[in-house]
């Protein structure tokens, strides 16, 4: 799990939760709300292993103790997870918590729950859950995780302290990504489509993906080069993009990618490049045409791409997007 990557990209969070449990100022119930991906359900995990860590420091987990691991792997007695069952999160596993929690704990320390997507919870059993939050107790810490806090119960939001997330940096995602083994290119295209990592990973999965990365530079290739046609070499290899929406969207998103590339590169700014490794390229389209009208042509692919949902001639409103890149006056 990558911890490191939490603390980089919720640090707030986490000094939050670290001054809680060193002042000994512990909600009885927290709950964890951001953007899908931003990491509330791990952080929920970490959050239980500052609490029951078997370590000297007070505040931050060891994450090796035999509780940490057990915590780790969802095996320790005192944590209690809850997760949608298919898409929901049904009164019988609230009633179950109930039960598991009247009991004695077998091992010291506090008990912990913690119910992943709390919005997906039944009415029936959001019920259940608040009559446990009414009661309160001193050994018991509940953690609800939400990417979507606006389907809540008003009243359980108000039973609870509220603990806001950022969306994931698109560096932290690229390097989590080049972590579990993605090229460097491809990580930092996905980092830029999602801030979420399973998200990018199933982008990644889509059929045509890695075609369209790498035909969005042969396309501006080809507006530079004056033997070739943009427009020709879109018909005669990117036609695959036309008859699927979620490959025409993809497409689009990268040619945006691409041409802010170029706006970043006028400006000097190479930290900010997605498409890193197009250098020369980029250098060349910075001098084909002035920085002003490479601006016109971003707001024209935005417009494009903002009518895909529509009922639009996507050929034609290529063609005329191609038209626009490769004409030089």
């Amino acid at each position: 799990m990558a911890y490191d990557a939490i603390k980089e990209s919720q640090g707030r969070v986490v000094k939050l939760l670290e001054n809680s449990v060193k002042k000994g100022r512990l909600s009885h119930a927290y709950l964890f709300e951001g953007a899908v991906g931003a990491k509330q359900f791990e952080t929920a995990i970490y959050f239980a292993q500052m609490l029951l860590c078997q370590s000297d420091n007070d505040d931050k987990p060891c994450l090796t103790c035999h509780n940490c691991r057990r915590i780790m792997h969802h095996t320790h007695p005192n944590v209690y997870i809850v997760e949608p069952q298919k898409t929901t999160i049904r009164k019988q596993q609230i009633v179950d918590l109930q039960i598991e929690f009247s009991k004695t704990s077998i091992e010291p320390g506090k008990k912990i729950y913690i119910i992943k997507d709390i919005d997906k919870i039944q009415v029936s059993a959001a019920n259940s859950l608040l009559k446990f939050l009414e009661e309160p107790h001193d050994n018991i810490v509940g953690i609800l995780t939400t990417t979507n806090m606006n389907a809540l119960l008003p009243t359980i939001i108000s039973r609870t302290q509220i603990v806001s997330f950022t969306s994931l940096s698109a560096n932290v995602v690229k390097q989590e990504l080049m972590d579990v083994g993605y090229e460097k290119h491809k990580a930092s295209i996905l980092s830029h489509l999602t801030s979420s990592i399973s998200e990018a990973e199933e982008i990644a999965s889509i059929d045509g993906f890695e075609e369209i990365i790498d035909f969005v530079p042969d396309l501006y290739r080809a507006i530079i080069d004056t033997n070739q046609s943009a427009m020709m070499l879109f018909h005669n290899q990117g036609d695959f993009i036309l008859y699927d929406n979620t490959l025409s969207k993809l497409f689009m998103r990268c040619m945006i990618l691409f041409h802010k590339d170029i706006l970043h590169y006028f400006d000097g700014d190479m930290t900010h490049l997605v498409y890193e490794s197009h250098l020369d390229l980029m250098s060349d389209l910075s001098q084909q045409k002035p920085k002003n009208r490479r601006i016109d042509e971003l707001e024209h692919m935005l417009d494009v791409s903002s009518r895909l949902d529509r009922y639009i001639n996507q050929r034609l409103a290529y063609d005329n997007l191609l038209y626009e890149l490769e004409r030089s006056e």
